[in-house]
């Protein structure tokens, strides 16, 4: 519902609308927050509970990061940890003309896993030749 230049503007006009107490505690007004974001978005249509809540969230995330950024998700882990790459390594130096299918059932991991290890991290190409062609003689005379 806003954006990252709106974001800004609400993080800056909650410090500005900061009022120091006689006991040393801030205390922020949301009215002035709100009188200073419509200043540089008078267009911006938005619920009262809306910004209210926006501007808890930046302003949490900002006292947490020191940045308003989101940050980067999550996500689910990572099955391709250094050990697992090492015990991928072995196995290839060990039997290099394994397939893909049987690494994959001998680590138990799945075969799309197995081809990214032995692809990104390993750099090995993990492709069987079906076809050997052996140049003779006659084929270097052939050619232009």
């Amino acid at each position: 519902m806003f954006t990252a230049e709106q974001d800004t503007i609400i993080v800056m006009a909650h410090f500005r609308s900061g009022t120091r107490n006689p006991d040393g505690t801030w205390s922020y007004s949301l009215q002035s927050c709100i009188d200073q974001f419509n200043e540089y978005f008078p267009e911006a249509n938005f619920a009262y509970d809306a910004f209210r809540q926006r501007k808890l969230v930046l302003v949490n995330r900002f006292l947490n990061k020191n940045c308003i950024c989101k940050g980067k998700p999550t996500g689910r882990p990572t099955v391709l940890t250094a050990p697992v790459v090492e015990d991928i390594r072995n196995r290839m130096e060990q039997s290099p003309n394994k397939s893909v299918a049987k690494l994959s059932a001998a680590t138990g991991l799945s075969v799309g896993t197995c081809h990214k290890a032995l692809k990104k991290n390993l750099s090995m190409t993990p492709y069987k030749v079906t076809v050997y062609q052996e140049l003779r003689a006659r084929d270097f005379l052939q050619r232009v």
